[in-house]
């Protein structure tokens, strides 16, 4: 077979001008994805009752986040495909499904070995809905405002964590427990239904396998290609993509380190190292996500403007200022709330580089296994998360959770280096030029 069949042909006939609802339309709904998986994710804000309740060490929570991790990993394997296979509306449905099921179930547990399946299969909403999502807005939207577009999508988590909070410190204000907060998570199952039906796949998904492609508003029909074979995951290690395989790897392992690290130990750090209570915490955490909402956008559009690999640095550099900030504060000899509350925002604003992360995955793979490439590449931080969140824990119990959020800070930076000598700059490139 030759490349010109199996990749995004560069001759293709454009539209000739941008359907603005159908972007805006895609946008909405992918953006309320986003949203409510992110809403759904309790688990983190329900930790610290569960571990006083429970009696679980920080070793034990490792643990869970480590199975979290490889569930996600599993994930990455086979829904993506699914959905570059079947249709990205069905792969975004039954990843939002996983991740409201799942999630709320944790509010019925007992015991850890209830708490592990639950978070395995939990693991399978959000790691693909991020992949699978991501992916198909990256092939709707115009090249010049790709990162912004996409900056916007990913403000839909910390939009869902920070309503998320807000229900949290709600109804912990109001006496609630744990557990009838984490069934609140199954709320988020209702954005399958626009979804399913306001959804239609990109014109790009479409001309790529063989389907007539709408001719809307008078823009020029791109002719469909048929395929010659049925297209797997291996495609991704053919010599032609296997770089970009190798880097959206690398990259998502260091920044799953990172991510997770910080999500499973912010609110420990607050709750251990800063002895703040329930309701205090959720405010914390408002605070962090309320800021990201803000730095999500901004790192995208700064992402188009200066570049993928200098946004990446910059924002790198942001985060790493307020973890620094947070662990001085924890040393003092009574832990220094108010340079707290001044890392924290700094750390949301910090955030927005996963924004320059998701879009850079999304733009180097080409249509056909673009979500598969995308969320492997997060399947696979998450399987490196396995073994990284474990390390954490430990480091949390033998020092303190505040130096396990600096040491997956630091280790974050990693970032930087690969996309600088291995990755090339995507910033306001069409994705047939980049995958070309």
């Amino acid at each position: 077979m030759t490349q010109a069949a199996i990749s995004d042909p560069p001759n293709v006939s454009k539209p000739k001008f941008i359907d603005k609802a159908f972007v805006y339309k895609t946008f909405i709904v992918v953006f309320l994805g986003w949203t409510f998986v992110g809403f759904s994710n309790t688990f983190n804000l329900a930790l610290s009752g569960m571990m006083e309740e429970m009696n679980y060490s920080s070793t034990s929570i490792g643990l869970v986040v480590s199975v979290y991790s490889l569930g996600g990993f599993i994930s990455a394997l086979w829904l993506p495909l699914l959905a570059d296979r079947k249709g990205r509306r069905l792969g975004m449905c039954l990843s939002i499904a996983f991740a409201t099921i799942f999630n709320s179930m944790i509010g019925f547990t007992t015991s850890i070995l209830q708490l592990l399946p639950l978070r395995f299969i939990s693991a399978h909403g959000q790691t693909c809905q991020w992949g699978i999502g991501s992916s198909h807005l990256s092939e709707v939207v115009p090249a010049r405002d790709r990162g912004a577009f996409l900056g916007l999508m990913q403000m839909g988590t910390p939009v869902g964590y920070f309503l998320c909070s807000a229900m949290f410190t709600v109804m912990m204000t109001m006496g609630f427990s744990w557990r009838t907060f984490s069934q609140m998570g199954i709320i988020g199952i209702v954005i399958c239904i626009p979804v399913i039906f306001w959804l239609r796949e990109s014109d790009l998904w479409l001309r790529d396998h063989g389907k007539k492609v709408p001719n809307t508003g008078g823009a020029a029909e791109v002719p469909p290609t048929t395929r010659q074979k049925k297209i797997t995951t291996w495609e991704l290690f053919r010599p032609e993509y296997r770089k970009s395989t190798f880097v959206g790897m690398a990259l998502h392992s260091i920044g799953a380190f990172w991510a997770w690290g910080n999500t499973t130990w912010f609110l420990v750090c607050a709750a251990q190292d800063f002895g703040m209570d329930a309701v205090a915490r959720g405010k914390l955490n408002m605070l962090m996500w309320g800021v990201a909402i803000i730095g999500y956008p901004l790192a995208g559009k700064i992402g188009d403007m200066i570049g993928r690999r200098r946004g990446m640095l910059l924002f790198t550099i942001i985060i790493l200022i307020g973890t620094l900030m947070m662990f001085v504060s924890s040393r003092s000899a009574t832990p220094d709330v108010t340079l707290l509350y001044i890392a924290t925002p700094i750390i949301g604003i910090g955030l927005g580089v996963h924004s320059i992360l998701i879009a850079y995955s999304s733009e180097i793979f080409p249509s056909h296994v673009r979500a598969t490439g995308n969320s492997l590449s997060i399947g696979v931080g998450r399987l490196s998360a396995v073994f990284s969140m474990m390390a954490l824990g430990v480091i949390a119990d033998l020092s303190t959770p505040t130096t396990a959020e600096l040491v997956c800070a630091i280790g974050g930076f990693l970032m930087v280096p690969i996309v600088y000598i291995w990755g090339v700059e995507t910033a306001r490139k069409e994705l047939t030029e980049i995958a070309d």
